[in-house]
């Protein structure tokens, strides 16, 4: 063979070994950058992930340091959590100033090999960073929709320039970067979501444990008020057909005052609860509770319905009260009470004290049917139930009752027949 074709020969094999290497160059960096890629899009904390791209991404494009810039809509500027070599402080530019963000408004990638010769270059970091940029390759990140939402770039490439290849390949990274990116801030939006769905359910919590010892102090029926409509709540005292019960204990003060006084709370604790189960059975609000008495309002339905109701509770007061005498022994003796009812047109809602303290409202019947049904109930003793003319004319053919006679009560000019119900009939 002659030398000429020889020499060509052995050149053609040289170019064919120089273009295997290079392509196999390419499939390894290619194969690098899939292993890259899945590694960079699994990372879903956004802190962390600054610090993945720039390890990965110097691992790829064999540079000294890499940064990702994301725009900032708030305030137009471009940030930066981390950058390789440096400690974890942010660093913010403009949204217009140096290459960063000349490739973010201009929406190109940009290859510098010297970049202190290029006017774009914002040397300002260098100076606050202490490293010395040689070379620049700095790309865009893309949203699918074609949204720039930062750069991503290499800085000074290991053994010289950065070429078309390179290009490429922090191109293709760039894919990556801006899927991961935008992973990572749903993660955060979902994150801060869910902290924000536990807090309210957190408040929710606290506001049903307090609801829930609050209505043990206002009457069922604004309780539901202001659960069905709490903005639309009226307190203001109308005038409505009630029928109102009046209980206390029958020589409470002697009690008090030679008994000990826990044994007395225990003794009102466990007796009143008898009697709020009676109350709250038969539809009647506790208005309010004042040492040994509470106040029961009837005020659902029509005047017999309510009257009913209130005498049918006060009844099994009565009976309560008797076994609890059976069930629990006092020093001082049995327990009786004073029951008085009475019915007739009441003010009902909230009244108003107003002090430099703050408002209180209170909410209670006034009127003279709640004075009456007062009066009647201390006239009774023996845990024997009194009702006024108007409770018994709604009751009288369904009760066993009798006449008491006419009393005269205190500030009432015309004496106040009442009536002793001491059954309801069978």
């Amino acid at each position: 063979m002659e030398e000429p074709h020889r020499s060509y020969v052995r050149q053609r094999e040289i170019g064919r070994r120089r273009d295997d290497f290079g392509v196999r160059d390419r499939l390894l960096k290619h194969e690098q950058l899939l292993k890259v890629g899945r590694i960079i899009v699994s990372e879903m904390n956004m802190d962390f992930l600054f610090q993945v791209v720039m390890d990965q991404t110097n691992r790829v494009m064999s540079s000294e340091r890499s940064t990702v810039f994301l725009y900032d809509d708030t305030c137009d500027e471009l940030w930066s959590l981390v950058a390789t070599g440096m400690k974890k402080n942010e660093i913010r530019i403009p949204a217009d100033h140096g290459v960063a963000g000349w490739v973010f408004q201009n929406r190109k990638p940009l290859t510098i090999n010297n970049a202190y010769n290029d006017e774009r270059f914002y040397a300002d970091i260098d100076k606050y960073s202490g490293f010395e940029t040689r070379n620049i390759l700095c790309v865009p990140l893309t949203k699918r929709e074609g949204t720039c939402i930062g750069v991503l770039q290499s800085l000074n490439k290991s053994g010289g320039d950065f070429y078309d290849d390179d290009l490429e390949l922090l191109t293709s990274m760039s894919h990556y970067v801006s899927v991961a990116v935008e992973n990572a801030r749903l993660y955060e939006d979902v994150k801060e979501y869910s902290a924000k769905i536990e807090r309210i359910l957190i408040r929710i919590e606290t506001l049903e444990r307090v609801k829930s010892h609050l209505t043990k102090f206002v009457p069922s029926s604004v309780a539901k008020m202001a659960e069905q409509s709490p903005d639309k709540l009226q307190f203001d005292k109308m005038p409505m057909a009630a029928s109102i019960l009046f209980i206390d204990i029958q020589g409470f003060s002697g009690i008090t005052e030679n008994y000990d006084q826990k044994l007395v709370n225990d003794m009102l604790e466990a007796h009143f609860s008898r009697y709020l189960e009676c109350i709250y059975r038969h539809d009647g609000e506790v208005n309010e509770t004042s040492g040994d008495g509470l106040m029961a309002i009837f005020k659902n339905g029509k005047s017999r319905l309510h009257a009913r109701r209130a005498v049918s509770a006060a009844l099994e007061i009565v009976l309560e009260n008797d076994r609890l005498n059976d069930e629990i022994p006092y020093p001082w003796g049995r327990v009786e009470l004073h029951l008085g009812v009475n019915s007739g047109k009441a003010w009902i809602g909230s009244t108003k004290m107003k002090s430099l303290a703050g408002d209180r409202w209170t909410y209670t019947a006034s009127g003279l049917v709640t004075v009456l049904a007062a009066r009647i109930g201390s006239l009774s003793s023996d845990t024997q139930l009194f009702v006024g003319p108007e409770t018994h004319r709604e009751v009288e053919g369904y009760c066993e009752w009798e006449f008491m006679g006419s009393h005269e009560v205190k500030n009432i000019k015309e004496p106040i027949p009442v009536y002793w119900i001491k059954d309801v009939k069978q």
